[in-house]
C-alpha cells in the first residue's frame, strides 16, 4: 500500500534557501515564529561557495557586499557581522582600443589622468561629488544610457562613466537599465564601499542559516490556500501547512510556477547575466585590476584582500558583463587574463561559468526602476509573500534579496497564527 501523505504544521514556511529565503526565515524566527526553510537543492543559492583543488574557494562569480545599503542593515539587525576586506584598486587600468591605460579611480588619479581632458575631469569630479545628494527616483524613468549622454562628457568620458556603472550594477545593457538603479548603485559603491568576504559568501549563507530548520533536497511543487492554512505541496506527496509562506525560489518565473493562476505582478523579469572565468594562481597578475571601457570586461584580484586561497596564492575573477556565446566569452576572458599578466603555468585551478545570473530582473526605465518591481505581498494569495532580488522597491542585487527577505519574513511572522488549526 502507498504510505499516507504526511502533514506538518509551522507558523511560517519559506520556499528557497538563498539569501532572500534565509533572511526571511531568520527574520520570522527572530520574531518568534516556528519556521522551516525548504530548498530543492543544498541551499545557499548564489551565496554558495565551492571548495576547489589546492585549497581555493570560488564564489558563484565575482561577488562584493555593499557596506552602506540595505543588505548591511539587515545583517546588522540579525546580529551578523561579515568578515572581509575592501578591494585594493591602486594600479588599476582601463582597457580601451585594446590598450591598457591608467584608470582614474580616485580624485588624485582623476587629476593626473591622461585618458581625460580638463573638461571631462571637471565634469566627472562634480558629478561624482554630488552623486550622494542625487535622488535615484528622480531619474528612474530614464535609461542609464540616456543619463550618461546627458552629462556633457566626451566620448571617452562617457565610456569611463559607463564602465563605472557596469562595475557597480553588473549590467551591460544601459538602454535596458533604469538610470535610478545606475545612480543608486554608483553612489553606494563610491560612498559606503564594498567588501570581499573571507571564505566566500558561504559565510553569509551559514550565518543566516544558523539556528534555522533548513531542509535541503525538498523541492516545492505548489502552494495553495485551503481556507484554514496555506498548504505547501512537496515532491513525493508530503504536505506542510502554515499560517504564512514566503516564496523565495529565485526568478519570477520560478515563483509563478508554484502559485495558482496567473501571477499578480505581471512581469516575467529579464535576467542580468555575466560570463565569469575564475582563476586560482600561484602569484598575482602584473595588473591587479582592469576595467573595460569600450568592452564590457572586468578583471580583479579578490584574494588578497579576502581569504579565499592558501597563503601566498591568489584568486582572480574575470567577467564579461552580459553573457553571449560560451566559447567566445571564454576565449575573450582568457585573452584578457594574458593581457594583464597571468602566465598559464601560474594557474593552479580554474573554473568558467558560461552564464552566471547576477540578478533575476533588470529594472528598466519603462517600469520606473525599482518602483516597478512587485511588492512582497503581490503573490495573489493572502498570507503568501514574495522575496528575491526582483522583489520590492529597495536595493539591487544582494541588497534587494536581503531587504525583500527581511520584509517578507516580518510580514509572514505577523500573520502566522490565526488560521492555523491548533495554534496558540
Amino acid at each position: 500500500m502507498d504510505e499516507p501523505f504526511r502533514t506538518d504544521t509551522y507558523d511560517v514556511i519559506v520556499a528557497g534557501a538563498g539569501l532572500a529565503g534565509l533572511a526571511a526565515g531568520a527574520t520570522a524566527q527572530r520574531a518568534g515564529a516556528r519556521t522551516v526553510v525548504l530548498d530543492a537543492h543544498q541551499g545557499g543559492g548564489r551565496a554558495t561557495t565551492d571548495d576547489l583543488a589546492g585549497g581555493f574557494r570560488f564564489n558563484q562569480g565575482a561577488h562584493a557586499l555593499y557596506l552602506g545599503g540595505p543588505a548591511a542593515r539587515v545583517l546588522d539587525t540579525l546580529g551578523i557581522t561579515p568578515r572581509g576586506a575592501a578591494p585594493a584598486l591602486g594600479g588599476g587600468r582601463g582597457l580601451v582600443g585594446g590598450e591598457l591605460v591608467e584608470l582614474p579611480l580616485t580624485p588624485a588619479g582623476l587629476l593626473r589622468s591622461r585618458l581625460l581632458g580638463v573638461r571631462d575631469k571637471v565634469r566627472l569630479a562634480r558629478l561624482l561629488g554630488r552623486l550622494p545628494k542625487l535622488d535615484p527616483a528622480s531619474v528612474s524613468g530614464s535609461s542609464a544610457a540616456a543619463w550618461i549622454a546627458d552629462q556633457g562628457l566626451s566620448p571617452t568620458g562617457s565610456l569611463l562613466l559607463g564602465a563605472l556603472i557596469r562595475v557597480s550594477t553588473y549590467a551591460a545593457d544601459h538602454e535596458a537599465l533604469s538610470a535610478g538603479v545606475a545612480v543608486g548603485q554608483l553612489a553606494a559603491a563610491l560612498g559606503g564601499g564594498v567588501r570581499y568576504l573571507d571564505g566566500g559568501w558561504r559565510q553569509l549563507h551559514e550565518a543566516l542559516a544558523d539556528g534555522l530548520e533548513v531542509r535541503p533536497r525538498s523541492p516545492v511543487e505548489r502552494i495553495e490556500d485551503d481556507g484554514a492554512a496555506v498548504v505547501v505541496q512537496l515532491a513525493g506527496g508530503t504536505q506542510l501547512r502554515a499560517g504564512a509562506v514566503v516564496v523565495a525560489v529565485g526568478s519570477p518565473a520560478a515563483a509563478a510556477a508554484l502559485l495558482p493562476g496567473e501571477p499578480a505582478w505581471g512581469r516575467p523579469g529579464t535576467a542580468v547575466t555575466a560570463a565569469c572565468l575564475q582563476l586560482g594562481l600561484r602569484r598575482a597578475a602584473a595588473v591587479p585590476f582592469t576595467l573595460g571601457l569600450d568592452e564590457p570586461l572586468y578583471c580583479n584580484t579578490h584574494c588578497p584582500p579576502a581569504q579565499l586561497a592558501p597563503p601566498g596564492h591568489v584568486v582572480v575573477e574575470l567577467l564579461r558583463y552580459g553573457a553571449t556565446a560560451a566559447a567566445a566569452d571564454r576565449a575573450r576572458l582568457e585573452r584578457l587574463a594574458a593581457q594583464v599578466g597571468v602566465a598559464h603555468d601560474e594557474i593552479v585551478t580554474q573554473r568558467f561559468l558560461a552564464r552566471m545570473v547576477v540578478s533575476s530582473d533588470c529594472p528598466g526605465p519603462a517600469d520606473g526602476g525599482l518602483a516597478g518591481r512587485p511588492a512582497p505581498d503581490a503573490s495573489g494569495l493572502d498570507r503568501v509573500y514574495l522575496a528575491g532580488d526582483w522583489v520590492g522597491g529597495e536595493g539591487f542585487l544582494a541588497d534587494a534579496s536581503l531587504a525583500s527577505g527581511a520584509t517578507a519574513g516580518r510580514a509572514a511572522a505577523d500573520r502566522r497564527r490565526p488560521r492555523v488549526a491548533g495554534a496558540a
